[in-house]
């Protein structure tokens, strides 16, 4: 074991010896988080916009440069060494090739966590300061401890179950397609399955989205269960919402009446909001008080189209239309699972690139785990397009393959921690579990025994 944490330890010296590096990740880190983010910062907005993106470009531009400093120097560390046939020496120590690869590895994860150690908390500290130097008023100083120093947690409306609905439509759709064209589909099996498929995945689509549409004068009501907010007395919930629409309304603008309580407000009564005008296609906020949500955790809230025009349908997508956002926890524990969240995303870029460059030549490693980690921060839109998009023999062929890539995007806490959202603690153990133990710990495997049983030099005698 000792033999392992000599070659962290060499690892890590012979980064630092690295001066021009070590400057060069010194500048470019802090001078983009203190600096760049700092100016970019001062735009025109509120006290909470600037510390949001704040927030957003020093934590996303701290993961993305310590990932690309992570993929060069895994790679080049053990490329390196045996370009320059410095690996042989281990021959001469009680040193196997698989604790040679795990203090590779180690040393790589003791780097990344001081980088991250003193970066994160330079970003920390400013954003604190910015909390008490950004605040012009009263009103400012609230909005930013209620909606970014904090950790909230968000819930989606109930929906009724639209599968029946959906299977009985489908097959309706089918048996017509099968009495018009009975030579196309009755002796195809095949053809008969992608047509399934193709109207399930469309009118799953079309009646999710009908759910959440209320025409001009008409209104829908949401049910919200298992909001239970740490503050039940002085505490606020705040419903987060997103107007689409069917078409677009002259001033760009839709009028909207809320209402919200702990039982159903048209049948129970509730508290009402005065209309309101608001901009479509754009995120907004209001707060009520914890009072309006019951014993049990539920809460109904009310919404009222009065857009003048009467072709104006408001449209509240399934995923992005509508959520009750209520506090769970502090900033500091949010903080601290985002940053923990990353460096498990470092942890696998290293072990990728340790096991890639065990085997391949630098710039092929190089180029190798730049795509995958290119394609694990588009997997989300990868899957949606594979999904909504694509053919049936290219989704058959691309979605086992994207399924395996790390899926960088689903467990990035930046946009998460901007928006005052909780990075929850199941969500850190899986990126801990299906990213860095399973499919960091497969690749590992796969370069241990390709490295284990790989020819470094040949004996001439």
């Amino acid at each position: 074991m000792s033999g392992v944490w000599a070659i962290a330890r060499n690892l890590v010296k012979e980064v630092l010896r690295m001066r021009v590096l070590v400057v060069f990740t010194i500048l470019i880190t802090f001078s983009y988080t203190v600096f760049f983010a700092w100016w970019l910062h001062r735009g025109i907005g509120g006290a909470d916009e600037k510390v949001q993106t704040f927030l957003s470009y020093s934590l996303s531009f701290t993961a993305g440069f310590l990932a690309l400093l992570t993929i060069f120097v895994s790679i080049a560390t053990i490329t390196r060494d045996i370009k320059r046939k410095e690996i042989f020496t281990i021959a001469t120590k009680p040193v196997s090739r698989g604790q040679y690869m795990i203090g590779k590895f180690l040393g790589m994860a003791l780097l990344n966590f001081a980088c991250l150690l003193i970066t994160s908390g330079a970003i920390y500290g400013l954003a604190r300061f910015l909390q008490y130097w950004e605040p012009q008023n009263d009103y400012e100083k609230a909005k930013l401890k209620e909606l970014i120093f904090v950790a909230r947690r968000a819930v989606k409306p109930q929906l009724p179950d639209i599968s029946d609905k959906v299977h009985k439509i489908v097959e309706q759709e089918i048996d017509q397609a099968v009495r018009s064209e009975p030579e196309t589909y009755k002796n195809n099996p095949l053809r008969l399955k992608y047509l399934r498929q193709t109207l399930t995945r469309d009118y799953e689509k079309r009646l999710s989205m009908a759910q959440g549409a209320v025409p001009s004068g008409s209104h829908i009501v949401w049910h919200f269960t298992d909001v239970f907010p740490v503050d039940r007395e002085n505490g606020y919930i705040y419903i987060r919402y997103k107007h689409d629409v069917s078409e677009n309304p002259f001033d760009l603008n839709v009028v909207n009446e809320w209402g919200f309580g702990p039982k159903d407000p048209l049948i129970y009564g509730g508290d009402l909001l005065p209309p309101r005008k608001e901009a479509i296609r754009t995120v907004h906020e209001f707060p009520i008080p914890v009072s309006a949500v019951s014993a049990q955790g539920d809460l109904y809230v009310y919404y009222r189209n009065l857009t003048p025009q009467r072709n104006v349908t408001v449209l509240h997508p399934p995923d992005t239309g509508i959520e009750a956002l209520y506090v769970a926890g502090g900033f500091e524990g949010n903080f601290i699972r985002s940053i923990l969240m990353i460096y498990l995303r470092l942890l696998f870029l290293g072990a990728f690139g340790i096991a890639i460059g065990a085997w391949l030549s630098f710039p092929v490693a190089v180029l190798l785990v730049l795509v995958v980690y290119v394609t694990g921060l588009a997997s989300e839109f990868i899957s949606d397009a594979l999904i909504w998009d694509a053919g049936r023999t290219l989704r058959i062929v691309l979605t086992p393959i994207v399924n395996i890539f790390p899926k960088f995007a689903t467990y990035d806490p930046v946009p998460q921690i901007e928006k005052g959202k909780m990075v929850s603690w199941q969500l850190l153990w899986e990126c801990l579990f299906f990213m860095v133990l399973l499919k960091g710990g497969v690749v590992a495997l796969f370069g241990y025994l390709v490295f284990k049983f790989r020819e470094l030099a040949r004996i001439i005698v």
